[in-house]
């Protein structure tokens, strides 16, 4: 049975740092993400490796700054009202 989709799952093993990643995306031909992915390979002319890359930064990016409001949302509710 296969796990939910997703689902970060308990990591088996320690990744060195000085030792590359390998990470494997099989998109499916009914996958609704393939024509998007296929799509974006299409139209920046890059490689769909490249494509992966930039997306893994630009949601890194959207996460920070995500963070960064909650932290700033929850330091706000922690000052003592004024006025």
């Amino acid at each position: 049975m296969a796990g939910v989709r997703g689902l970060q799952h308990k990591s088996r093993a320690v990744h060195p740092p000085e030792k590359p990643v390998r990470a494997t995306v099989i998109l499916h031909p009914s996958d609704e993400e393939r024509p998007l992915y296929e799509e974006l390979v299409n139209e920046l002319g890059v490689s769909g490796a490249e494509v992966l890359r930039q997306a893994i930064r630009e949601l890194h990016k959207r996460e920070s700054h995500r963070r960064e409001r909650k932290a700033r949302a929850a330091a706000a509710k922690e000052l003592p009202q004024t006025g």
